[in-house]
Parts: C-alpha cells; structure tokens; sequence
C-alpha cells in the first residue's frame, strides 16, 4: 500500500462492521495502514451488527490470523470511526451510566453491556490465539449467539419478567450474600433474586441453597424466618458439601428446638456439634463443652467441658489479637463461667471477673460491626456476669490505680520477636512516663495487638501501645541520653535490679523504680 490517502464510506463501514466484507475485500493484498486511511462520517456499532458479524464469523470460521489482521486488529485502530470508545465510556462514566444498570448488578440488561461483552471475548481470542488456530478453537461462537438470542428475545420486556444465562443468574444471586445489599434492595430485586434462588435451589445448587437457608435463620428482607426451609437446606448443604459449618448451623436448630416447638433434640445436636467440633468449628466446641457440661446428650463431663472450653479460647485470643471479632467474647464468656461456677476448675472470682471484662469487651466490638440477633444477647449476658462477680467482690477489690512491681506489658509487647518504640516523657506533674508501643516491620508489617486487662480497674482493651509512670525515687537512663530507643526484649536483670531493654542483645536502656502506674491511653 502507497501513501495515497484511501476512503471509506459509512456504507463500507457498516458492511465491515457486520463482517460482510473485510479490509483485504477493500485493500487486498497491500495491508492496513492506519495512516493512510479516512472515514469522512462516523458510524455507530450497534449489537445487531455485532450480532450478525458472529453469524457470518462462524459460517466462515477464519483462521485467527486472518481474523485479526484482515479485520478485528483494524476495526480496532479505527475504533473512533465505529464508535467504540463511546460504547465502553457509557459503561464506566458513572454519570453516563443508565440506573438499569445499577439497579440490576450482575445482569446484563441493556446493549452496551452485551456489545462489550461480545468484543471483549473477541478480544481475548485475538491476544491468545497461536498460528495454526481457527476462531472456533478459541471461542465458543454458538454459546455467545445463544445469549444474544435469548437477550434479543427479551429486550423489550421489564427486566424483573426476562430470562437471563445462568452465569448471570448467579452473578446476581452473588451480590445478595451482602447483608447490607438485602437491607438496601427494593422489592422488584428481592423478587427477581427469589425467583432465581428458588429455582436453583430445585436443581440443589449450594449457592442458593446457601442463601435461603441462611435468610429463613431468623428471617431477612430475601425471606422471612422459616427454621424448617432452614434446616433442610442445611441437611442439604451438609450432605452435598462436606462443609462443618453447615453441619453447625444444623446443630443451634436443633440444639434450641427451632423445628419442634422449643423443644431441644440434644442427639441430634450433640451429633452436628461433634462434626463441627472435629473440624475446629470454634461455635461447635464450645457449644458441644456446653453439653458436657450439663449432660445434654451425653455423660455429664465438667473436666471435659473446661478442656474444650479453654482450647478455644486459646485459639480465638490469637484471631482476637490480629483484628478480627470471631468468636473471642463467646469463648471468654465461657471461662468466665468456668471459674465463676467451678466447672472442671476450682472456682476464682477474680480470675471469672477478668474473663468477664474481656468478653464483654470483645462482645461489644463485635456488635459494632454486627447486627447480628445474637451479639446483643452475647453483651447482655457478659454485663450481666460482670454485675453479678462484681457484687461477690470484696470492697478493696476494686483500686484507683493499677501499679506494679514490674511494667510486664512492655515485655508482652516485644514478645513472638517483635520489635517496639519505648520513648520517655515527664507528666504535668513532674513524673516520669514510660510509653512502649509494637511497631510494624518488613517481616510483620501488620503486627498483633496485645489485649491488657486489669480487673481491680475494670479495665480491658487491644492496643499496641501501653504506658506506665514511674514512682518519684526511681531511675531512667537511655542510650546517649535519648528520648526514644527501639527495643526487641525486655526483662528483669536480678545483677542489676534493674528492667532493662535489649535491641539485637545490646542495652539499649534501663529503669530502676519501686512500682510502675498504669496509664489508660488512646493509640
């Protein structure tokens, strides 16, 4: 091909556009050029000429080679005449974007969907492909029509009243395993969504087996609360997946009676809870210590009941300490009992009290982020304890103050090789303060919380940081006299009688002080 400048018609446009022609048809053997080459008028693609280039595409099946440089490769340097760009833009403009679309996620329901569909899986073909392939070794052409066809068919029609592919039937099911997209949702989504849920639940497909199970367990915005639709989800769910946790959802229904009245099957709910216990389902433990502890569907066990009540607690403190709320309140609610009632354990109400603070802690950050039914009741039942031990307490229990014989936080806080800021300052009334705080590294750089709680102040926190003031007599010093070292250990010298501070095994700094305060500060 020369330099000449070549021009093609709108009529030529629209021929290429639906794949009648292609550019060798106009150029022949000489190439594509983009420079070389003007369409004096636009033309607008539309999906029916998309739809009739796939027809003509699999009646021909090029190879892939002649597929792109014959025609996709320069329909797409020339896109601006097609109006291409225009077609995405209206898709990913949010002020361009029509509220069908919004309104219906998942589900393609209007032409610049479908059309970016079809070209981006053109498009996909063309950077795959090798040498030797056709169109139909690296798209399913027959399966693309059929979609279209069934779109075409349906256009005209409300979207609540189409059909749509399965593949867009889940992506829309998809979006109502968010809580807060079911609260939000309309009536016609909710309806659309149980009308697919319902039908795949026929076919037992887990997805929506899994969304009405869940929505009949106490009832939402998709499905009101229906125990008996619940539990035969999950036997179904149970039964096709292997997965424990439906396995523990089937053990609460039927450990409260959901589907009789109230009245518990404590077999059949020792049997789920043993499933999902087995698995490291933490509800399942200490739902099934709870049954050891009072003999529900078994030998009456208190020894066992305070063993796997402590195996969990001890597992979710860690998940507890990483961020996250789990089942941490639940398992410290738990201990507390232990030691409040003596359950495999020597009664402590003192220590029942401390466990106490930590799960009504815990249960209210859990609530924060959770609408849950049964967090409420979780808080409830955690102040209600503390109000209970409390009263059991001697008057001197409770104290002012927290002071210590050693600042035992700033060793918790370099613990499992972490490395901290320790940094002095002097209070407005002239007292020394010491403040440690856990810094993130290259090989943890998001480190765990520690959790400090002090029964006799009442308090319970997760913080990174921890600060105490030093008595009047005592003795600070720092290396090179600074106001802030980095240390990785901490201990008691018994030579020097002093706390002292290590970074990499060299003294970094040391305090000598008859008691250390706590200070309650914010991170």
């Amino acid at each position: 091909m020369t330099n000449d400048t070549f021009t093609i018609s709108v009529a030529q446009l629209r021929q290429i556009a639906r794949y009648e022609i292609t550019f060798k048809d106009i150029f022949g053997d000489a190439g594509f050029h983009i420079g070389n080459i003007v369409c004096p008028e636009p033309y607008s693609y539309s999906l029916e000429d998309l739809h009739q280039a796939l027809k003509n595409l699999q009646a021909s099946d090029p190879l892939m080679e002649e597929f792109g440089k014959d025609w996709f490769y320069p329909v797409t340097q020339l896109s601006d005449s097609f109006g291409i760009p225009q077609i995405y833009a209206s898709m990913h403009d949010p002020a361009r974007i029509p509220d069908a679309v919004k309104t219906w996620p998942g589900l393609q329901v209007t032409d610049e969907q479908w059309f970016i569909t079809v070209w981006n899986e053109l498009d996909h073909a063309w950077t795959a492909y090798t040498d030797s392939d056709r169109l139909s070794d690296m798209l399913r052409l027959d399966l693309l029509l059929a979609d279209l066809d069934q779109y075409f068919e349906n256009r005209d029609k409300p979207v609540p009243e189409r059909t749509f592919p399965v593949s867009e039937m889940k992506a829309y099911m998809n979006y109502f395993c968010n809580d807060d997209f079911v609260k939000d949702a309309s009536e016609d989504q909710l309806s659309l969504a149980r009308r697919f849920i319902d039908a795949f639940c026929e076919q037992e497909d887990p997805m929506a087996l899994d969304l009405k199970g869940y929505a009949c367990y106490g009832g939402n915005a998709l499905y009101p609360c229906d125990w008996e639709v619940s539990r035969d989800c999950m036997l179904q769910l149970f039964g096709l997946t292997d997965d424990p946790q439906y396995a523990n959802t089937l053990d609460y229904i039927y450990y409260y009676g959901r589907c009789s009245e109230g009245a518990p099957d404590y077999d059949k709910a020792f049997y789920y809870f043993g499933i999902a216990a087995a698995n490291g389902v933490y509800e399942g433990m200490y739902k099934l210590a709870d049954m050891f502890r009072h003999g529900y569907g078994c030998k009456q066990s208190p020894r066992t009941a305070r063993s796997l009540y402590g195996m969990v607690y001890d597992d979710s403190i860690l998940s507890f300490l990483r961020g996250q709320h789990a089942n941490f309140a639940d398992a410290a609610l738990r201990m507390g009992s232990v030691f409040e009632k003596g359950i495999g354990e020597k009664a402590d109400l003192p220590t029942a009290f401390r466990y106490y603070l930590q799960a009504e802690y815990a249960a209210a950050l859990r609530a924060q982020d959770s609408d849950f039914f049964g967090d409420a009741a979780v808080v409830k039942n955690a102040r209600e304890a503390l109000e209970r031990v409390r009263s059991q307490l001697p008057d001197d229990f409770f104290t002012e103050h927290a002071d210590y014989d050693l600042p035992h936080a700033f060793a918790d806080l370099a613990a499992a090789n972490n490395k901290c800021q320790l940094y002095r300052s002097v209070t407005e009334d002239d007292v020394v303060m010491l403040t440690a705080k856990r810094l993130p590294t290259r090989s943890v750089p998001a480190p765990d919380s520690i959790l400090i709680t002090i029964p006799r102040r009442s308090y319970c926190r997760r913080t990174l940081k921890a600060s105490f003031t030093l008595s009047p007599s005592a003795r600070v010093w720092f290396l090179e006299d600074a106001d802030t070292v980095f240390y990785d250990y901490c201990s008691w010298s018994v030579v020097d009688c002093r706390y002292e501070f290590y970074l990499n095994d060299s003294l970094v700094a040391w305090s000598d002080a008859e008691n250390y305060r706590f200070c309650e500060t914010t991170d």
